[in-house]
């Protein structure tokens, strides 16, 4: 009876590849992939998928031999995501060196939206686009999106999407360069477009500022912001380019796309700001005669969560934290944020906040810095120190540097100050490591260097979270001006915390979970969702005897013999 129904399972896995009736481009592009990966892309093989690849071909308007490519795409994009072209050249049965002459029909379907492309450690990686996925799901022809014909509008909105997948990082800077320049080649009819093709910008000017450009268009358009931080222009430098010399020849005025009169330096109270650029004011009153522009929108960075987008949460802490996070609100209220910095000025003090705070995992330190941010109105900007640490030597402390340079940019032209959150940042205020012998602990050293210098100037707001105090560096405690320890909840906290969570729970159950188990909000938060969850499968509402087997379980995890499985 076993082998018999792993014969029929084995049957089933190959029905697609084996039944040449069946004629979907799932079932076609199945069979080429299946025979392209035992036997190459032969001629044998072209011959015998012949109908196969002309089926695809004609589907997608590409070479009936380049479906071989499709379909391993399409394979490994439901997996792994990580086919690239060495896996290419393999899969076809070809070395590196042929492989190269399916670099032009790799580029024709990125060009066509079919697929998509990023680039990993310098190897351009492989995946087949949404739309074109959904073309395989419906087995419809697949129609790419026009680029004649459109409305500067329209052409601005798919300016949008290829610059939000470039931050998403599934569109390299190669790419995103040709498909921008495809819309406005395509479109020479829009006022746009025209000034664009009859400006320097292609003649003089660099990839590099050419991507710049539009993305300093797109801004202005999409988002209202006339100026864009230069740190932030030099995520569109070709790999090969230098940043801190491209830096220099902006601020020497030495660019190509500055010297023609496209960009300036942006103006800040009639004085030039050397940190941003500007679209200039040429540019802005011949190019976009007619788009209509968006009001000037505050956010510019993808680490930005606004006040508005964060949703409330009932915080219960003890007496004293909770005084100590009262006592915080106050302060950054905008009317005594302003009276407090200007007082601080004028006694020759610093003006900034540095914030630090501290205490055992789950007892709401990130909770509490949102919850600040959302009553007092201020954004945040995150801090990610694994997307700044670069294993190139200099690299992260520039990152760094960048990072402070942008919220400074961000302090300059938002309404209120933003919180600057460095998010469990234990490594980072750490002591610093003595008699250094590895590049490694050199680089931390110079990016707690960094840190402690930018925190000494601060002139907004940055609070940091950590588990340990014990390791802080002196140098960084000194410089914070409020410390907030957040202990584990006394037993009445606790017992609020359980109400808020489940709400079925009565008090004396609250009161009994909470007198049983010294917990924090964070364990509770766990036991909650667990019960949530049991909720919705089985339809057993939560007591306090599922409860307690809940804790019990909890518990065993908080000392560490943690169990695998629900």
């Amino acid at each position: 009876m076993l082998k018999q129904k792993q014969k029929s399972t084995e049957k089933e896995k190959t029905f697609l590849s084996e039944d040449k009736n069946v004629r979907t481009q799932a079932a076609c592009l199945n069979r080429i992939f299946r025979k392209v990966n035992v036997d190459g892309l032969s001629a044998e093989s072209i011959g015998e998928l012949k109908e196969d690849m002309d089926y695809i071909g004609g589907c997608f308007n590409i070479a009936p031999e380049h479906t071989a490519l499709l379909a391993a795409i399409l394979e490994k994009s439901s997996t792994c995501n990580k086919m690239d072209e060495e896996d290419l050249a393999d899969y076809l049965g070809c070395t590196n060196i042929e492989f190269i002459r399916y670099h032009g029909a790799l580029r024709e379907m990125e060009r066509a939206g079919i697929i998509q492309t990023r680039t990993r450690m310098g190897n351009r990686v492989f995946r087949v686009s949404p739309e074109a996925v959904k073309a395989v799901e419906e087995n419809c022809e697949f129609k790419p999106l026009p680029t004649t014909g459109l409305e500067t509008d329209e052409i601005f909105s798919r300016l949008r999407k290829v610059f939000q997948a470039f931050r998403e990082d599934t569109l390299d800077a190669d790419s995103l360069l040709e498909e921008a320049e495809a819309l406005v080649n395509s479109n020479p009819e829009q006022v746009f477009c025209k000034k664009v093709l009859d400006s320097p910008l292609y003649g003089e000017c660099s990839r590099t500022e050419r991507r710049m450009f539009y993305y300093m268009c797109h801004r202005y358009v999409t988002h209202g912001d006339k100026s864009v931080p230069i740190e932030m222009l030099t995520n569109f430098i070709d790999p090969m380019e230098d940043d801190e010399l491209l830096k220099r020849r902006i601020a020497r005025e030495r660019m190509p796309m500055q010297q023609n009169g496209l960009v300036t330096f942006a103006m800040e109270d009639g004085f030039a700001d050397t940190d941003s650029l500007a679209l200039s004011d040429k540019v802005r009153e011949e190019f976009f005669s007619e788009v209509e522009l968006a009001p000037e929108d505050k956010v510019l960075h993808r680490d930005i969560v606004s006040a508005e987008s964060i949703q409330p949460k009932k915080l219960f802490f003890n007496a004293d934290e909770d005084a100590q996070v009262a006592r915080l609100a106050g302060l950054l209220d905008e009317e005594n944020f302003i009276k407090v910095q200007s007082r601080l000025t004028s006694c020759g003090m610093r003006k900034g906040f540095n914030v630090i705070f501290y205490g055992a995992p789950g007892t709401g330190k990130t909770a509490s810095a949102y919850e600040l941010a959302r009553q007092t109105g201020r954004d945040i900007f995150r801090v990610d120190m694994s997307k700044l640490k670069s294993k190139w030597v200099g690299d992260s402390e520039k990152s760094v540097k960048g990072l402070f340079n942008i919220y400074r940019s961000l302090c300059k032209t938002s309404k209120k100050a933003p919180i600057l959150l460095f998010n469990e940042a234990d490594a980072i205020f750490s002591r610093r490591i003595e008699n250094v012998e590895r590049s490694v602990d050199q680089m931390n050293n110079s990016i707690q260097n960094i840190i402690l210098d930018e925190m000494e100037n601060l002139e907004g707001v940055l609070i940091a979270t950590t588990n340990l105090l014990t390791n802080l560096d002196p140098a960084f405690e000194r410089r914070f001006i409020y410390k907030v320890e957040f202990k584990l909840p006394e037993k009445d906290c606790r017992a609020k915390i359980w109400k808020s969570m489940i709400d079925a729970l009565t008090e004396e159950d609250a009161e009994t979970l909470a007198g049983k188990y010294p917990f924090s909000g964070g364990n509770i938060e766990n036991i909650a969702r667990k019960s949530t969850v049991e909720y919705v499968l089985s339809g057993n509402p939560p007591t306090l005897a599922s409860l307690e087997t809940a804790c019990e379980s909890e518990l065993l995890n908080k000392d560490g013999r943690s169990r695998i499985g629900f």
